[in-house]
């Protein structure tokens, strides 16, 4: 995904796919950021593979033991972009039907709702709704769950667009939008 929607010029955090289990620290100086740092699993949900890393040891002993467990495993670092929230927008046919703010959980750095965050409504602007919809385009998403972190100048910058979800949580979203979610997806 990443890929993809850098082809399509979408802004998103730096990032960078580790190649193998001994190759993260160079990874990490491909991705010229200073720690903190995000380390992902490729596939993963409602934040469980998405790991908040402060040093090299960190990043080498986490590395070393992901490997370890899965020898096949996607990885991939992205520079950690400090926010208060960030907002999900579920797309269906090139159409925003729901978004939601879901703040940063308290003592934690993740925003998903499994998590604990408590969302509320937000309404998109121009650039952002223009974002998303490319965003589930460049995967072919007839039914996508867009995550990003919005700009300081949400009006004329474009949001750090920091996943494509193609099974989307929805909790919480019908009562943030006054929607019932399961009724227009049917």
């Amino acid at each position: 995904t990443m890929l993809f929607l850098a082809e399509l010029g979408l802004r998103q955090p730096k990032s960078v796919l580790i190649s193998d289990k001994d190759s993260s620290i160079l990874a990490f100086k491909e991705l010229g950021s200073d720690y903190p740092i995000i380390l992902k699993t490729v596939t993963g949900t409602k934040g469980v593979g998405v790991m908040y890393i402060e040093s090299e040891k960190s990043l080498s002993a986490i590395t070393q033991i992901l490997y370890k467990l899965d020898e096949d495993i996607g990885l991939m670092l992205q520079e950690y972009i400090p926010t208060k929230y960030d907002v999900r927008a579920i797309v269906r046919n090139k159409e925003i039907i729901a978004t939601m703010q879901r703040p940063v959980v308290p003592g934690d750095f993740r925003s998903n709702v499994s998590q604990g965050s408590k969302a509320s409504f937000i309404e998109l602007t121009d650039v952002e709704k223009e974002d998303c919809i490319k965003a589930a385009e460049t995967v072919d998403g007839l039914w996508v769950g867009v995550d990003f972190i919005p700009a300081t100048n949400r009006e004329k910058e474009q949001p750090f667009i920091i996943e494509v979800n193609s099974s989307p949580g929805s909790g919480q979203i019908d009562d943030v939008n006054n929607i019932d979610l399961i009724g227009i997806i049917l």
